[in-house]
């Protein structure tokens, strides 16, 4: 794994400094966490295009394939920043965007909604939006089928599902609910983590209007009328001073925290799967938890939640959970009544 840096050039003041940036030439530096490649930012399309070229030039030099673009490049001239991902995509680069890290943290990201909500997992039913997939790894539910009171999956992959539905109800004796009704199983759903579904997939679905979806492959704004819940796209994170220190470099303000983890986290999994190559198969599956392991053992804790218009407000994720609740409670009363 070769990791490059994309950040903004800053304009020197040489003039022979000047006259190369003016050139589009990419000024590349090293350090110990891989390869920084700072490049002149433009309005001008031809010049866009030049110091693209350019840039894809000495990424191919120092074989770099996996990328972290900087946030200031987003922010100080957006069309530039879309324009390098789409030729980082063409070439097959793999662009870190903190969404691998938010998967593995999906279960964390339940707590830390819950936690705030003060409202105990083990009484919760979750429901999972899942599309047919044959790459996704599905041992994160492990942790929802242990700490919640029901796990419920929402899938046009049925007969996966219901293998594992099977196995984990003959062998643990634990029931899973798995459907594919778009009209009925989400009326009622409370959290919703859509694992991999698109904004087309998920317009199929009738949702309860308080829900809070987390959506955590694509950024997807579920939108009808009716809908009142929160959608999220995506979090912040605090890791400790010495990772941060690993970037200085880099100057690590300017990008975002998630996807700088997210460097260290697959790096370190690439160490660790190089190891369980030399174990036991028993062994082998004490280990199976490493991810999690890792993310504790290096304290990262989430800071917010972040939506289609930002940063949500906690205040917004308690007062859905009263709203929620509230319902839930009518409901049980009208049941008693009847």
């Amino acid at each position: 794994m070769n990791v490059g840096y994309i950040k903004q050039k800053e304009m020197p003041f040489k003039i022979i400094d000047k006259m190369k940036y003016f050139a589009s030439i990419v000024t590349v530096l090293q350090f110990e966490e891989g390869t920084i490649f700072e490049v002149p930012i433009f309005d001008q399309e031809k010049k866009i295009s030049k110091t693209i070229k350019n840039l894809l030039k000495q990424m191919n030099k120092y074989k770099i394939d996996t990328v972290v673009i900087s946030d200031q490049l987003l922010n100080k001239n957006p069309i530039m920043y879309q324009k390098v991902k789409e030729e980082l995509y063409k070439c097959d680069r793999d662009i870190l965007n903190g969404k691998k890290l938010m998967q593995y943290m999906s279960f964390d990201i339940l707590k830390y909604i819950l936690d705030l909500q003060q409202t105990d997992m083990k009484q919760e039913d979750i429901f999972f939006l899942i599309k047919k997939e044959d790459t996704l790894d599905l041992q994160f539910l492990s942790k929802y089928v242990e700490n919640c009171k029901t796990v419920n999956i929402v899938t046009n992959d049925l007969e996966r599902f219901k293998k594992i539905q099977e196995n984990l109800y003959e062998k643990e004796h634990i029931l899973i609910s798995v459907s594919n009704n778009k009209s009925k199983t989400l009326k009622r759903a409370k959290y919703i983590l859509n694992m991999n579904m698109d904004q087309k997939d998920l317009t199929k679905y009738k949702i309860n209007r308080e829900a809070i979806i987390i959506n955590f492959k694509e950024n997807v704004k579920y939108a009808p009328n009716t809908f009142s819940g929160i959608n999220i796209n995506y979090f912040a994170i605090k890791i400790p001073d010495e990772h941060i220190e690993t970037f200085e470099k880099i100057s690590p303000e300017e990008f975002d925290k998630a996807k700088l983890y997210e460097n260290i986290l697959l790096k370190k999994l690439e160490i660790e799967k190089k190891k369980n190559i030399m174990i036991s198969k028993s062994e082998l599956a004490k280990r199976k938890n490493i991810v999690w392991d890792i993310i504790n053992q290096d304290e990262i804790k989430i800071t917010a939640l972040i939506g289609n218009n930002g940063k949500i407000d906690e205040k917004e994720i308690i007062q859905k959970g009263r709203k929620n609740s509230k319902k839930e409670n009518n409901k049980n009363l009208t049941k008693c009544e009847n």
